[in-house]
């Protein structure tokens, strides 16, 4: 009888409380920052070293796409337009961690696809965007970034209070002069945090002359 009451007891104390997710820090939204800010910047970098855009009627998809020297990396007009364009996306992603996912997904792919197309074709990208080694390298390895950061978890506090709120607790009456009651001041607790009842007493409002006369 005995661990059965402690049982149904525990099964009611359980059922008194609710579990509160606090959501925390988005570990996804950090690298897509960095990543797109680093492309953005490339991008725009390299607008300054080559803006030459191959026209598409003509080159697109199986022309040889030229463009110069920066920092290593070949680069023209579409290199420099898909890096900014891939950096932009990923920064609009970073203000949420579900968006920042989403975009993470979208441009890795994306990027992957331009490296395994530029590997394919040795030269450039689909006759447009031209690309050497280290450009494919750098493709290649902001896409595995941006797809492993799809994993990234979010950080999350679970906290336990009881059924109503933390702070659910009946407020009690006290007494003041005049026989007003106030409603609003906590309810007072007694030894073992049991609370204590206090008795309310209506007395009438009397003045100096109707006061009765002392014993």
């Amino acid at each position: 009888m005995l661990l059965r009451r402690r049982r149904t007891e525990a099964i009611q104390n359980a059922d008194d409380r609710e579990v509160i997710v606090e959501h925390g820090t988005s570990l996804a939204k950090g690298p897509a920052l960095i990543v797109g800010s680093i492309l953005v910047a490339f991008g725009l970098a390299s607008l300054l070293k080559n803006a030459d855009f191959p026209s598409a009627s003509a080159n697109f998809p199986d022309g040889t796409a030229q463009g110069s020297n920066f920092l290593g990396f070949e680069v023209n007009g579409w290199t420099g337009f898909f890096c900014i364009t891939a950096g932009a996306l990923l920064l609009f992603g970073a203000a949420q961690h579900h968006l920042a996912k989403m975009m993470s997904l979208l441009v890795g792919l994306a990027l992957g696809a331009c490296a395994v197309i530029a590997l394919i074709d040795g030269h450039d990208v689909l006759g447009l965007a031209a690309a050497n080694g280290w450009t494919k390298l750098g493709w290649a390895v902001a896409a595995v970034v941006l797809v492993l950061n799809v994993l990234a978890p979010r950080r999350r506090r679970e906290r336990v209070v009881r059924a109503g709120g933390a702070a659910a607790v009946a407020p009690a009456a006290t007494r003041t002069d005049r026989g007003r009651v106030v409603a609003d001041e906590p309810a007072r607790r007694g030894r073992f945090g049991r609370h204590r009842d206090v008795e309310v007493v209506d007395e009438p409002a009397t003045t100096v002359g109707e006061r009765p006369p002392r014993a």
